[in-house]
């Protein structure tokens, strides 16, 4: 059995050179219309060429703080904001700062692939703490503290999550702030789907910012802008220094275009909180497609509470996540990602963030199986 996600791209490549027509629903790559952009990149283009400074451009710094200040009642400053080359460079770089050789790493459990691998790579040790699949995988804060020691060094969430879309409510926010603090860990909540909330649970760690608490976002999953290669995070104020001369000595800086452009449309509050709005829009009509169809189906799913994407309980008639999506792949050209990649063998996650009709004719294609 294949178990890797590479070997589904490359089986999607082989196909695709075989002239096959595939639908792919393997990543987390929204398919939106971006904010309008032309006009900003001719005009900032002829500033694009030079380095910018580590840690990203002071004035895009200092208006990701004001606008996320203002949206969640915090007083965030530049000097707390670090911009990257999207959200992997920065857990990469805060991984490898804060952890010893040994040092633990608490991961909720279904989870992105990325922070285990990343954690291991910064010489770290990754303790999972799995949610259960009857209370929908909902992170039950209190059994939570019951794993942190004296040895767990951060303990990374996902809200609103990947894959399960669950999105953690505001009293448990505040109780894992608290507890970040009282045990002395640090709590790094990875909030790149903020603007997926279809069930207005999802409340942002900013709110209770502290010392322990790092956030970081993404330019890919907001604006649809992953081949950019943008993010930010918010940090304590020497945390944030300290990741500012580790990025300067291992990429010298952020992409210099992508941070002038995205710095001009922050710039428009108004303009934002619309394009938001029509955005989750678009993201609630697919969601909304794919949970009406599968309960028609009597198909078993996670209800999506934010995020851009859906799990899925395979076909009883399968052992595995893996040995489905594989005939999926091969019989259907449908593809999807195994839950084995997220620490689930019996669900496979489906992007939802693409065209209405290529949902519509992909869960067509799943619902063969059920």
């Amino acid at each position: 059995m294949k178990k890797s996600l590479n070997y589904f791209f490359s089986r999607v490549k082989e196909l695709k050179e075989k002239g096959k027509k595939i639908l792919v629903f393997t990543l987390t790559s929204p398919e939106f219309e971006p904010p309008p952009l032309k006009e900003k990149i001719l005009n900032l283009y002829p500033l694009s060429f030079s380095y910018s400074p580590a840690g990203g451009d002071f004035t895009l710094r200092e208006t990701l703080a004001k606008f996320y200040s203002a949206k969640w009642q915090k007083p965030l400053k530049k000097e707390n904001t670090f911009v990257g080359a999207g959200e992997k460079e920065i857990l990469f770089i805060l991984l490898n700062l804060i952890l010893e050789k040994g040092g633990e790493v608490v991961i909720v459990s279904p989870n992105w692939p990325s922070y285990p691998r990343m954690v291991e790579m910064a010489k770290g040790r990754v303790k999972f703490f799995k949610t259960s699949e009857k209370e929908g995988f909902y992170l039950k804060t209190q059994e939570l503290k019951k794993v942190i020691s004296a040895k767990t060094k951060a303990v990374i969430i996902n809200s609103p999550a990947n894959p399960t879309g669950k999105a953690l409510r505001e009293k448990d926010v505040k109780f894992l702030a608290n507890l970040a603090l009282k045990k002395n860990f640090l709590l790094i909540a990875d909030e790149v789907y903020e603007i997926y909330d279809y069930e207005n649970h999802y409340c942002s760690f900013l709110k209770y910012f502290n010392k322990n608490i790092f956030c970081v976002f993404s330019a890919s999953k907001i604006f649809s802008l992953c081949g950019w290669r943008t993010g930010w995070g918010f940090g304590r104020e020497k945390l944030i220094k300290q990741m500012i001369n580790y990025q300067f000595n291992l990429s010298t800086s952020p992409h210099t275009l992508s941070q002038l452009v995205i710095r001009e449309i922050f710039k428009d509050p108004e303009g934002i909180s619309q394009y938001f709005l029509k955005t989750e829009e678009e993201a609630r009509k697919r969601r909304d497609l794919a949970i009406n169809f599968l309960r028609e189906k009597k198909v078993a799913f996670i209800l999506p509470e934010g995020g851009i994407a859906i799990f899925i309980k395979i076909p009883s008639s399968f052992k595995n996540a893996f040995s489905f999506c594989e005939t999926l792949l091969n019989k259907e050209l449908v593809s999807v990602a195994p839950g084995e990649i997220f620490g689930e063998k019996k669900y496979f996650r489906m992007n939802l963030a693409v065209s209405l009709a290529n949902l519509n004719e992909g869960l067509k294609r799943i619902a063969k199986y059920y």
